[in-house]
């Protein structure tokens, strides 16, 4: 399978990604928007039940605490059922709301009831037991079928019996006249206070809103058919020309990182000879110091008359042998700082934009903002091109390191008829008068694990370009590293022998 896809091409693949998307994703956002629909329809049929079960209850208790007593005060020894039953009057007001209502069902079942009306089917019985099993369960929930709807159910359980209803439901004998003439000696009697027998449901009918639910998500499914089939159309259409130019910007994207890659070896290469070179001078420096402490004393023991000969042979000897040491230090200095350097015009501005790219990672690293001040015009000089991308790299990599995260390097040009100048200021902790005379010393560092190579490098090769590099800081400011280069080498500037 991956072969075949493999073998189909770029277009195909990205066509048979978005088919496959759509495939998935239809079934997967149908099924989650009928999802939301049901439970929105769920919960209005719920609050409808709430709202009805708890009028329908709000009436019953109207009945027993208000409606009966009065009627037993005004009317005694008297059992008014229309007036007096909470039952016969909740289910009549049942009746009166269903005709506005037609779908909408309210029912007092009972395990033992008085009215025929209220007896319990088995779906109803078997909810009342558990209400009489559980006690602790205060309301039940869920669906029903009938042949004429689908309904959501809603039922609670009646109060229990207290003393005071053993009037009604207790022995016959005891019961209102009114009650026996209606239902007759057997029906709702011997009850016990504290027992539970019936409870009370509605039925929201909930096919409608579930009809209206699949309904919509119908619609949906025609629109995100329909939409697709545009999407993909449009997609075909214009994927050749959007893929041509995904190749062309891959395309420039890899020769990009490949001179990239080719700079950063030959500046790797430039630095390490460079490196080398500054080191080999130092130790060349030091060595000859020594050396000539060395023969000058043995030249001045010479001058004494009172030398054996064999010592004055043996002193010589040695003079001789220093001066030869000299002689070659002076030789290995003189080949590093005559090694030929290739100098021409190039424009400073060009340069720097040219290196950005190559620290452009450990800037988003810091997340540090390049602010560029450059230069409306070229600012040229003569100069070595690498040579000089060395310098703005090091500055650059100096600058982040010692500047906060989120912070600014400011990097500016400019120019006259005679210098061109380059800046490079970053809002560190600064550097210290102390410091300040030894930064460009070798092996000279402020930050902890550098050898301090960096700048001395920086100052040869803008000695070397016949410019000037300095610095302006001060603990806890800014710090600005600013290079000087003379437009044109005066005669005076190029017969200045290397540094």
């Amino acid at each position: 399978m991956a072969f075949m896809i493999k073998e189909l091409g770029p277009k195909k693949n990205f066509t048979l990604m978005l088919v496959l998307i759509y495939v998935v994703s239809l079934p997967v956002i149908s099924s989650i928007t009928y999802v939301v629909l049901k439970n929105n329809a769920v919960k209005d049929a719920y609050n409808a039940g709430r709202l009805y079960l708890a009028t329908i209850g709000a009436l019953k208790h109207y009945v027993a605490e208000e409606l009966r007593p009065t009627f037993y005060r005004e009317i005694p020894g008297r059992f008014i059922i229309q007036g007096m039953s909470r039952s016969f009057a909740a289910a009549h007001v049942a009746e009166r709301v269903k005709s506005e209502m037609p779908n909408y069902m309210y029912k007092n079942a009972s395990l033992k009831p008085r009215n025929p009306l209220n007896v319990a089917d088995d779906f109803e019985s078997g909810i009342i037991k558990s209400f009489i099993n559980n006690r602790g369960l205060g309301e039940w929930e869920g669906f029903r079928t009938k042949p004429d709807h689908r309904y959501y159910v809603i039922a609670r359980p009646g109060d229990p019996f207290t003393p005071d209803c053993m009037r009604c439901h207790g022995d016959p004998s005891d019961a209102p006249r009114e009650l026996i003439e209606r239902y007759g000696p057997k029906a709702g009697f011997y009850m016990k206070t504290g027992e539970v027998a019936d409870a009370t449901f509605v039925y929201i009918p909930i096919s409608v809103p579930l009809a209206r639910a699949r309904e919509v998500v119908a619609v949906f499914v025609g629109l995100y058919i329909l939409l697709g089939a545009l999407v993909l159309a449009v997609v075909n259409s214009r994927f050749k020309s959007l893929y041509d130019t995904i190749d062309s910007d891959k395309q420039r994207i890899e020769d990009i990182n490949l001179e990239v890659m080719n700079l950063n070896n030959d500046m790797e290469t430039l630095i390490t000879e460079r490196t080398l070179n500054l080191i080999a001078l130092s130790i060349a420096d030091r060595i000859r110091n020594p050396v000539s402490a060395i023969a000058g004393t043995f030249n001045r023991i010479l001058k004494k008359e009172d030398l054996p000969h064999s010592l004055k042979e043996r002193l010589s000897d040695l003079v001789s042998e220093s001066e030869k040491l000299e002689s070659i230090v002076r030789d290995y200095e003189t080949i590093l700082k005559t090694t030929p350097t290739m100098f021409r015009v190039e424009d400073l501005n060009e340069i720097i934009r040219s290196v950005l790219p190559m620290i452009e990672k450990e800037r988003n690293e810091k997340r540090v903002a390049f602010s560029l001040k450059l230069s409306g015009t070229p600012v040229r000089c003569m100069a070595n091109r690498q040579l000089l991308r060395v310098v703005v790299l090091h500055l650059l990599a100096n600058a982040l390191e010692a500047g906060p995260d989120k912070g600014e390097v400011i990097i500016e040009t400019s120019g006259d008829q005679n210098t061109v100048t380059l800046s490079v200021t970053d809002h560190g902790k600064g550097i210290s008068p102390e410091e300040r005379p030894q930064i460009f010393n070798l092996f000279y560092s402020t930050k902890k694990k550098k050898i301090g190579m960096g700048l001395p490098l920086v100052k040869q090769i803008v000695e070397e370009h016949k410019g000037n590099i300095t610095i302006e800081s001060e603990p806890g400011k800014a710090t600005t590293f600013r290079i000087v280069f003379p437009v044109r080498w005066t005669e005076q500037e190029l017969s200045r022998p290397p540094v």
